[in-house]
């Protein structure tokens, strides 16, 4: 099978789970056999391409155009929507004039300026992008796909308030990097590599990989957070929460361009307790995870939660949103918050800190959240696509099962 990965336009500039997620498929796919391409081109070459896969419908707007360039051609396409309604975020989370403004607009008029200020920051019509109607749109880009690919149950009930009636719709669990759970080093070299539009392959350096023996669990001390600085990462009402406890707190991880100042406004709460850090190399990631005795992702959603996960491999506690798919993630291995009550997000942390033993989230990972175990539900996917017999997998309740399950 020939599958062309769609990679969204500003994928460069904006790194994000969506193109980590797009990537693994697409070197296990490789893999396994098969024909992949990656390309972020508005009109791709659809020769001999069997299915193309989409990623993230917030990019909706400026992908529409590839999505009719498809269905001209006659080519089958399939979306992994990583989908969840922001309104309680944009009208309850985030800081300054922002929310103040996004609490007193109808949603409409608020997606609409969301992306207009995303459109003109590429360089497009401001005014025109204001006309949108983003939601319609959102709604008929769902509607022009043959089948949707979620990554929980809790997303497809979402997409579901969304547009009543959808495409026949899946769920394909993502998966974890084997550097958190696995000794293979050969594992982690393969999901280290990256597919390149221009058809070459980023391999992954064995310096990448070192990482520092785990400590003894009596030696870890603090509270993690690894996320991009974003306001809908919550990292500001984090350390407000968890000023009281006066716990060391270390925040790690790149800078989100739409919000260039959210880095310096959490230096301006934090108190002597609390270290700020630039995105870190996965395998001082790694050691990080095995330091620290708590690692806490109160985001205002997560579509799965991966930093959560990756922590708990690594023997953290976890402590994890309870807005988005993550209790299909990680079920009762985590303490749960939620992010708009600093009273919730501290005492979960405080259970966590308390807690005598870690919870085993690397068994659950290796037994069904590995990428191989994604990759080989997600094939089975697509040749039911080319075969015509999608509805056989459609659900509403659990994932596919795996061929060797």
């Amino acid at each position: 099978m020939r599958i062309l990965m769609l990679l969204r336009p500003d994928w460069r500039d904006l790194p994000g789970g969506d193109v980590v997620q797009l990537q693994r498929w697409a070197v296990w796919l490789q893999e396994l056999g098969h024909d992949v391409e990656v390309s972020d081109e508005v009109r791709p070459d659809l020769r001999g391409v069997d299915l193309v896969h989409f990623h993230n419908l917030s990019r909706a707007n400026v992908l529409c155009e590839t999505l009719e360039h498809c269905r001209k051609a006659g080519v089958a396409t399939v979306l992994t929507p990583l989908y969840w309604p922001t309104d309680e975020y944009d009208c309850l989370g985030r800081p300054g004039w922002h929310g103040l403004a996004a609490a007193v607009l109808p949603a409409n008029l608020r997606e609409r300026v969301k992306a207009a200020l995303r459109v003109r920051k590429q360089g497009g019509s401001l005014w025109r992008s204001l006309l949108t109607d983003v939601l319609e749109i959102s709604r008929r880009f769902l509607a022009g796909f043959d089948v949707l690919i979620a990554n929980s149950l809790a997303e497809v009930d979402a997409l579901h308030r969304l547009l009543p009636t959808l495409p026949p719709t899946c769920i394909v669990p993502s998966g974890v990097d084997a550097f958190y759970w696995s000794d293979d080093r050969s594992l982690w070299a393969l999901e280290g590599d990256w597919l390149l539009p221009d058809g070459n392959r980023l391999r992954a350096s064995s310096a990448d990989f070192e990482a520092a023996r785990p400590i003894p669990d009596s030696q870890r001390e603090g509270v993690l957070c690894v996320a991009r600085f974003d306001p809908q990462k919550a990292q500001h009402l984090l350390i407000q929460a968890l000023k009281p406890l006066q716990v060391p707190l270390t925040l790690v991880g790149g800078d989100n361009p739409n919000y260039p100042d959210y880095r310096s406004y959490c230096r301006r709460l934090a108190g002597p307790e609390v270290r700020i850090l630039p995105r870190q190399p996965v395998g001082k990631l790694k050691e990080m995870y095995q330091a620290c005795r708590v690692h806490v992702l109160a985001s205002w959603y997560e579509t799965t939660g991966l930093t959560a996960l990756e922590a708990g491999c690594c023997g953290a506690r976890s402590v994890v949103t309870s807005r988005g798919g993550t209790r299909e993630y990680s079920d009762d291995l985590a303490w749960y918050c939620h992010p708009s009550d600093p009273r919730s997000v501290r005492r979960a942390v405080e259970q966590a800190l308390q807690a005598e033993a870690t919870p085993d989230l690397r068994s659950r990972v290796r037994r069904g959240f590995t990428w191989e175990h994604s990759t080989r539900s997600l094939l089975r996917i697509y040749e039911a696509v080319a075969a015509g017999r999608i509805n056989e997998f459609t659900t509403m309740a659990s994932p596919p099962a795996c061929p060797d399950e």
